[in-house]
């Protein structure tokens, strides 16, 4: 099988380029290099071999359908975006630009080239704060930063695009990534905002502030609850999407967790125990729009995939903290 990865220098997608590599099949990566890496990229190379590089933005349509003109691939996963809530917020004409209209561009080609399976990396950022929890694929979506909005748009293009034409999509919503591939591969977004990544590296950083935000939730430890996936549980969503859409047609939406929320201070505990350190941080107030538990209802994932999660929360922090021990604290400045 021939899969195109876009935004596959990035964190979710150079994972999934490395396991399709590995399981045998042709891999073809598209990437402008923008916030995606060249050592994500030589790393992919040397763990799966050799695979087709094409270094194209999306935001630029004539080149894009240059790229992709004559190309054939039996199924595109598609991962390009930028993924920062709270940049969103400041710069929210960047996302709709960025995510919104580059993915319409890809679209529109890959339509242009008769390439009609699509696997689309979504985000549970389209719910919101939910009524209930944990929260299924049913529940209403109101996001409420310009990065969930513009995923919720492209949702709905994808399911325009596979009623009124010949287009097969699923969205997959996911819940909080995080982990890495044997230490070789894992998270490295420029600034760091995400939680796991930040606290592993308050834990080698004395010097790094660290702070939990709000511990009078109404949770068991005061702390927020969230679901956390490891990146090779998401990434086998992604292959089992694949082959499920090869027998369903038309558009469908899966969430993607384990069904299992961790507390922040359960997620801190667990990072002492696999560093052996302890973590010094700062208690801070409740950010404003942070709800207190987002947890994922992955029953139908489950039940319609055949798809298990392998890893627990100790198992995804060991393997961030294998790649976070060897990650440049420039990533951090």
């Amino acid at each position: 099988m021939k899969v195109l990865v876009t935004g596959g220098a990035g964190y979710i997608g150079s994972h999934a380029a490395l396991k399709l590599l590995e399981l045998g099949h042709e891999v073809a990566i598209l990437d402008n290099l923008e916030r995606g890496r060249q050592e994500a990229l030589d790393t992919i190379k040397k763990q799966g071999g050799d695979f087709e590089f094409l270094k194209v933005d999306l935001r630029d349509l004539s080149s894009l359908q240059q790229a992709l003109k004559g190309k054939e691939y039996d199924a595109v996963i598609h991962f390009a975006a930028y993924a920062l809530v709270k940049e969103s917020t400041e710069f929210p004409e960047k996302y709709m630009v960025n995510n919104v209209i580059g993915s319409q561009n890809l679209f529109q080609t890959l339509m242009e080239n008769g390439i009609t399976d699509i696997i689309f990396s979504s985000s549970a950022a389209v719910y919101g704060t939910p009524a209930e929890v944990p929260i299924k694929e049913t529940a209403l979506t109101h996001p409420e930063s310009p990065y969930g909005t513009s995923k919720l748009i492209m949702e709905m293009i994808l399911k325009d695009y596979c009623t009124f034409k010949d287009m097969n999509a699923l969205a997959l919503r996911y819940f909080n990534p995080a982990g890495s591939y044997q230490g070789m591969l894992g998270e490295r977004h420029q600034n760091e905002t995400h939680l796991i990544p930040r606290l592993l590296h308050a834990i080698i950083d004395p010097g790094f502030k660290f702070a939990v935000f709000g511990d009078d939730y109404s949770t068991p430890d005061g702390t927020a609850i969230r679901d956390y996936i490891h990146i090779m549980d998401l990434v086998d969503a992604h292959i089992q999407a694949i082959a499920y859409l090869k027998k369903h047609k038309g558009f469908d939406v899966f969430n993607v967790g384990t069904g299992k929320g961790s507390s922040i201070k359960e997620a801190i505990t667990a990072a002492e125990k696999v560093s052996g350190k302890k973590l010094s941080y700062e208690q801070g107030l409740r950010r404003a729009g942070d709800p207190s538990v987002l947890v994922a209802d992955a029953g139908k994932i489950k039940a319609e995939m055949d798809w298990q999660t392998k890893y627990n929360l100790s198992d995804t922090i060991q393997s961030a903290w294998e790649f976070e021990k060897q990650r440049p604290s420039t990533d951090y400045v």
